[in-house]
């Protein structure tokens, strides 16, 4: 999940782009797009009152997010359910964040955020008694969980986007900074605090938590304006071919039906056109003539599919070789995003060493190297596996920021906000198609690598397999992004740009 620049706030120039936390989704900054007259409102008392509940309810929902994405395994094993049926409440949900970033986004300049707020708790609320009351049908356990996470959505975009809208430019960059730190800290409790959950309560359990919610509403109420604005017109079309688009790729993905790339290619073609023949469209072709940004794109959606596939299969493998329920995995996994949030607060400091070249080419081969070792000794220590994560983790954490200067640095400032918010939107669908993928090479039990690997089990040679296929298509990332780098600097493009200290201070 990433952290970027939402919309509303200014790119600074060039390198100016505030560091990443951790590579694990776009989510609370996938910017929307804004092509309307300014909103007009009325001054806010004392806008600071509000971002401390503001800031819980985000937490809360990353939390609970993350917690349920972490929950396959048991939810597979409690409903009987193969690993491509199960990875649907995964990938569905995170093809819902990613596009409800960008919708309740552009809302919120047309409707107060306290109402989209209260909305949104609504939606999870009712999406979590839908999950909880049928928690014996994973149809209607999916359908909780998608009506679930269209409210979460709100909760994790809204926050950044009250800042950028009501806080002095000073007061973003402290606030902003508290959402980076807050976002590491709801990735280590959601797998962490799941984990435990599922082992000694149940995994239903945690559609009970989210209706604590309701209990931030009075606080919504009472401290957030509700004043009506008047914004941007919000592209459904785009929205959803997008949507079309990213769940047919992933259903196909599934069972390689190739009846699913018909909607796929139908889906894309229209993307084109509207893209070509609309000025209000979600993006304009005109971002696409600039090469960084569609070079990087390119970069970004094949190596972020692989950014959760790890750590969905991870719990399964763990369970099958090593014999771990998910509250053991969990801190297996755990220990990475602790330490990835070390290397983003550091990120100024790298910057002054390592340009975006080498600091983009040195993840990449961190990614890589995570992968590659644990598939030669998946039948090892577990100590493999908690270095792993942490290489794995830390290797997204140090890439995302060099990555999106490298993308967005010769963008004029304003349409910064629509390019970092396709950009995230990028990251937040080819992460749910990583999941699809990854699920259905082990629900098909491929090992036609595990001879190389030495594994000795059927099932440690089906999850070698997987890690090596995962690696090599961060390998393939790795030599895309080399062979675009030289392009761009053939061309006159500035590949090697430093990520200044100001701008990793977020």
């Amino acid at each position: 999940m990433s952290h970027a620049t939402p919309a509303g706030a200014d790119l600074p120039a060039s390198d100016d782009v505030p560091a990443a936390a951790t590579p694990t989704a776009g989510i609370e900054a996938a910017a929307a797009p804004s092509r309307s007259v300014p909103p007009r409102r009325a001054p806010v008392r004392n806008p600071k009152r509000a971002v401390p509940i503001l800031l819980a309810i985000f937490v809360f929902a990353l939390v609970i997010d993350n917690g349920f994405k972490y929950m396959s395994l048991p939810i597979s094993q409690d409903l009987g359910l193969d690993i491509n049926t199960v990875s649907l409440q995964a990938t569905l949900a995170g093809i819902i964040i990613g596009i409800g970033a960008v919708v309740y986004s552009t809302l919120a300049d047309s409707v107060s955020i306290r109402r989209l707020l209260v909305a949104s708790i609504i939606l999870m609320a009712i999406g979590s008694l839908i999950g909880f009351a049928g928690q014996n049908s994973f149809p209607v356990v999916l359908t909780g969980r998608i009506v679930q996470t269209a409210g979460l959505a709100a909760a994790e975009t809204l926050y950044v986007v009250y800042v950028t809208k009501y806080l002095s430019k000073r007061d973003q960059k402290t606030y902003l900074g508290f959402s980076t730190s807050a976002f590491q800290l709801s990735v280590f409790i959601g797998v962490v605090g799941s984990g435990f959950i599922a082992t000694s309560i149940g995994w239903t359990a945690l559609f009970l938590i989210t209706l604590l919610a309701l209990l931030a509403l009075p606080g919504i109420i009472k401290y957030v304006p509700k004043e009506q604005q008047v914004g941007s017109r919000l592209d459904v079309f785009g929205l959803l071919l997008i949507a079309v688009f990213a769940t047919s790729v992933m259903l196909f993905m599934q069972h390689f039906n190739w009846v699913w790339l018909l909607p796929v290619l139908g889906a894309l073609a229209l993307f084109v056109w509207h893209i070509r023949t609309h000025d209000d469209a979600i993006v304009t072709s005109e971002f696409f003539a600039n090469k960084s940004y569609t070079l990087m794109l390119i970069v970004v959606f094949v190596l972020y599919s692989v950014s959760l596939g790890y750590t969905f299969i991870l719990p399964f493998l763990m369970s099958d070789v090593h014999g771990y329920d998910v509250a053991r995995t969990s801190l297996v996994i755990g220990p990475g995003y602790a330490v990835a949030a070390v290397v983003g607060a550091l990120s100024g400091v790298i910057a002054k060493v390592l340009n975006s070249r080498q600091a983009i080419t040195i993840a990449i081969a961190m990614i890589t190297l995570a992968l590659v070792v644990p598939a030669f000794l998946v039948e090892t220590s577990v100590a493999v596996f908690v270095i792993s994560m942490i290489v794995f983790v830390s290797g997204f954490a140090l890439m995302y920021a060099p990555l999106l200067s490298t993308a967005v640095g010769d963008i004029p400032p304003e349409k910064s906000g629509v390019a970092i918010g396709f950009y995230n939107m990028t990251i937040n669908i080819a992460v749910p198609i990583g999941i699809a993928y990854t699920a259905a090479l082990a629900g098909s039990n491929v090992s036609f690598l595990s001879g190389p690997t030495g594994a000795s089990g059927d099932s440690a040679g089906v999850y070698a397999t997987i890690l090596l296929i995962l690696a090599a298509i961060s390998a393939l990332a790795f030599v895309l992004y080399q062979v675009f780098a030289r392009i761009l600097q053939r061309d006159g493009d500035r590949v090697e740009r430093q990520v200044v200290e100001d701008a990793t201070e977020l």
